[in-house]
Formats: C-alpha cells, structure tokens, sequence
C-alpha cells in the first residue's frame, strides 16, 4: 500500500479564514444565544416531515471517517443537521470525526485493517485521491453520474475538469461554492487622493503609485521608509508567489504557481511560459527600486493585514472579506482611510487577471467497501438528494420558521443568526462545511453583510461587495490543478521546493543572475523536472478529454 501525506489543506479553509469581518447592526437584539437557536433547531429537526422525493424506507446507515475544524459541533446530536437529514431521508450519517492533525495518521491506521473494515466513505485530504484510487480503496463514480444530476448540475459543464482525476474519472463527491469572488486587488483611496492619482490602470500607473508610496511618507509619520508599496501573500513552504504578478504577465498560475496550461493546451511549469523571463526580470527591478520590500516572500495574510490596518501598506491582494482593516485605521484617527477593491494589476502586455474562489472541492470518496456491502448507489442518491433545494435549503439556511423565514418565496436568515455575520450561522450546524454541499451566493451574502440589503450597506461593506461581486468579474480565471504525478511526488520536495522556489527568489533579490537562473533551471530539469513536466501533461490531456471514460 503507498501511503502519501500531501500536506494540503481544504480549500473551504481558505474559504473560512477571509470571511469574518461582518459588523452587527445596532438593532440586532442583544438576548440572542446560539445554544437557544441550537436547541431550537434540534427540536424541530425531530418533527421534519418526509421528504417526497428521497426516503430510505428500510434505512441507511452510512458509516465515515473525515476532518473537521474551526470549532464544528461534530457530534450526531451536536447540531440539527445530520438529526434532519435522518428524519427526512432516512439515512443515518455515523461520521468519525478527527482534527486534521494526525489525520493522515489515522487513515493509514484504517486502510492497514483491510477492505472489510473501511468506512463507507472517506475525505481524501492528506492523501491523494490517485493513491486511495491505485490502492483499491475507492470507487470511481463515472458510472453512478444519472444519479447525482443535481450535483453535476451544481459542478457545471465548464468545471467538470476540476472534478476529475488524474487519469480522467471522478472519484469525489464535492463541496461546490457558488461565488467566485474570494480576493482583490485592493488600493488604499485616501492615499491615491493625497496623491492627485485616480485608480491605476495600466502597468505604468501602478509603478507611479508604488514608487509615490515609496517616497511620499504618505502615513505622515516622519518616517519616508516605512511605507510598504505592495505587499502579496506566500505560502510557508515557498511555492506560492507573487500570484498575482504573474497573472499581470498573462501566466494564470495554479493554485501552488507552479504550473500553468499554455496556448496551444499543453500543460507544463510556469518556468516554460513565454512570459516569464520577463516576469522574473520585472521582479528583481521591482526589488531593486524597493517597490516589492525586503522580506517580500515572508508575507502571510495575518502579516498583511496587520499591515493594511497599521497604516503603512498601500496596496495588496487579500481576502476582499477586509473591511475590519479601514475600521481599525479610522479607529486609530485616520478618519478618511478607506480600502478599495480595485481591478487586478494589468501588465506591461495588458493581462489582467485574478484566480477565482475554488469552486469544486474534494470533500467525499465512496470506498470499495461500501460498494460490496451494496451501499454506493443508495450513498450516491443521499449525497444527490443534499443538492436538491430540499437538501441545500437545509444546508444553507436550516429550518424553516427557526433559522429562517420564507418572503414572498425566498428563504430570509434570522437577522439575530446573521448579525456577527458567519459565525452564530455556522457554531448552530448550518453551511456545515467538513460534511460539504452546495453553498449558495444568496445565503453568503445575508451572512456576510448581516442581513442588510446593498441599499444600506455602509462604504466599508460595500467595497466588499465590490471584491466580491462586481470589480474584478470580468477577470476571473479557473485555476489550472496541481497534477500529482509520481514524478512530482518524487521530486516536489527536492526540485521544486528546495529547488527552482529557491532560485526564483535568489533571482529576484539579485542573489543570482538571470543567466545562472537559467543554468541552474536547466540542471534541475534534467535532474527530474523533466519528467514532472512530461508525465503532468499527459494526465492533464487525459483529465481535459474525459479519458478515464466518464
């Protein structure tokens, strides 16, 4: 059995981590308690009626071994979620629940103790769905698809490719996301008006607004060097950077920014776009005239916002969920600060492009062992019925005439659940994201904005609402996968990580020249990137055509 830890974490984290910002409005009644509406929610969960177009009448219990976090009440009788389901469906979830510390761990402990022993289902974070597939410890689903239409309904025509595999068959149940809006680029106004400057619009403006941040001590502190003209998040192991710059040079990266899908279709590294030689030259002058600062790869979102809210950065891409950064600068008397989310840099070709939220995720596999007990068809319609209204309606509102109300026939969120914004919603079990389904936009936004129609949000919440929904739609791009070859398995940690991330920053910091980029690039494909590259584009043209015969 190959066992593989990929150290990836759930895309809805990323989800969670940029979404907390919502202020309550003044009238929100201060006597609301989550344990009441939980209580509340579980009471009524035990009086649904049947629902008439899913009900297992001898039952179904299905057994699973998967991760939560932030907090989730994880218990069957935690919160009204998995009790409804039961009530409504008759099909018992009996979860095994586990921290995704160790996780892994406890896989590999469950897959040593044989077939007959698996789960019915599994999440396959921390493992590679292509390892569990190559094991025989999953099924691929092609040919349960007539049974799930509302759930490839839900995935869509033009992301069925983010669903599949490896070798082109679909083997997860997802979690899909109905908002595309996750980032933005974001400028600060008040300083652009102290300039005389409007919004930046080619590549030249932005450089004028960087080098005037630079030079102007536009925090008025005394201090002209404390400024931080642009500032992009990193990942800790190295492979992600500077995202955002690379799609200003037309290369629209991989979630990593390690791979990208040229013109003509062929999948490969970011190294071989066209593109970048001018990208990594454009990079080091960038740090060269201290425009991208000193330290620049060490940025996280946490150091990124404490920056916007410090008064000293004055530009990034974060989380267009970021208005508690203009609260805090208006807290510490800059009465007139004010984040904007503005349209993603254009490049000196004119690219301009931003990654779109991921919006169909792994949640769910469906094991062998369910399939010889005679459960995956019955699995397959629960997980489909999830996606029904009936189902998403309980999955992103709750009950009705308890979490919500129906107005002229749409579902309106208690004011009171919603006025901390996401996270009464979700501590009572509601949009119960370790278990997955379809979140809807509409329920996001009364989440977001607490309830308030666009006519009252405040110019904080409606910049995020810009981030979100209106600046940067006609320039979301779908995210190209991280093909999980065994090459790149091999040698991800070795040429990837220690390798070309290392020389890449070297380049931009001047440590190297573009030339011994350029050998040392060389030496590393010959040394097995080569075959990264190769064996990543022959399954990515078997992912694009379906060739696993879905």
């Amino acid at each position: 059995m190959k066992k593989r830890i990929a150290a990836l974490m759930l895309a809805a984290l990323l989800l969670l981590s940029g979404c907390q910002t919502t202020s309550a409005p003044k009238d929100v009644d201060s006597g609301f308690r989550v344990e009441d509406m939980n209580r509340a929610l579980l009471k009524a969960a035990d009086t649904l009626p049947r629902s008439q177009s899913l009900y297992f009448d001898n039952g179904l219990e299905i057994t699973g071994l998967g991760v939560t976090y932030d907090g989730r009440p994880t218990a069957f009788d935690g919160c009204y979620y998995f009790p409804a389901i039961e009530r409504m469906t008759g099909a018992r979830l009996a979860i095994d629940w586990q921290e995704s510390e160790g996780y892994a761990s406890t896989v590999a402990t469950t897959l040593l103790s044989g077939r007959k022993a698996l789960p019915d289902i599994i999440n396959p974070t921390d493992f590679g769905v292509m390892d569990l597939a190559d094991d025989g410890v999953i099924i691929p689903l092609d040919d349960y698809l007539s049974l799930m239409p509302d759930i490839v309904q839900a995935v869509g025509e033009e992301r069925m490719d983010a669903w599949r595999s490896a070798d082109g068959h679909i083997y997860t149940i997802p979690s899909v996301s109905t908002i595309r809006g996750s980032f933005s680029m974001m400028v600060r106004k008040d300083w652009l008006d102290a300039l005389g400057m409007a919004e930046p619009d080619t590549w030249e403006d932005w450089l004028d607004y960087w080098r005037a941040v630079r030079d102007a001590d536009l925090n008025g502190n005394g201090d002209p060097h404390d400024e931080i003209p642009l500032a992009l998040a990193e990942s800790s192991d190295g492979e992600r950077s500077l995202t955002l710059l690379l799609n200003a040079f037309g290369i629209a990266a991989s979630n990593d920014t390690q791979f990208c899908v040229l013109e003509d279709g062929t999948y490969t590294l970011v190294y071989e776009h066209p593109r970048y030689p001018d990208f990594l030259k454009a990079m080091a002058g960038l740090y060269d005239e201290g425009i991208l600062v000193q330290g620049y790869e060490k940025f996280s979102y946490a150091s990124i916002e404490e920056a916007m809210g410090n008064n000293t950065l004055g530009s990034t891409m974060t989380f267009a969920a970021s208005g508690a950064q203009t609260e805090a600068l208006r807290a510490n008397g800059c009465k007139d600060a004010l984040w904007v989310s503005v349209r993603p840099v254009a490049g000196p070709y004119g690219d301009r492009m931003i990654k779109e939220r991921e919006l169909v995720s792994p949640t769910w596999c469906i094991t062998s062992g369910a399939l010889d007990r005679g459960k995956a068809e019955s699995i397959v319609r629960l997980f489909n019925w999830c996606f029904t209204q009936e189902g998403s309606y309980l999955y992103n509102y709750g009950i009705e005439g308890i979490s919500y109300t129906l107005e002229d026939g749409s579902p309106v969120l208690n004011k009171e659940l919603v006025a901390h914004g996401f996270a009464d919603y979700r501590a009572v079990g509601i949009n119960y994201e370790p278990f997955g389904g379809c979140w809807l936009q509409d329920a996001y936004m009364q989440c977001l904005f607490a309830g308030k129609s666009f006519d009252h949000l405040n110019d904080v919440q409606r910049e995020t609402f810009a981030g979100l929904f209106t600046v940067n739609s006609d320039f979301y791009y779908s995210q190209p996968p991280t093909m999980e070859t065994e090459s790149y398995v091999k040698f991800r940690s070795p040429l990837i990580t220690g390798g070309i991330c290392v020389l890449r920053d070297q380049a931009i910091r001047g440590e190297i020249s573009m030339e011994e980029f350029d050998a040392a690039y060389a030496q590393l494909k010959a040394k097995g990137l080569d075959d990264v590259i190769s064996e990543g584009n022959a399954c990515y043209q078997i992912m694009m055509t379906g060739g696993g015969g879905a």
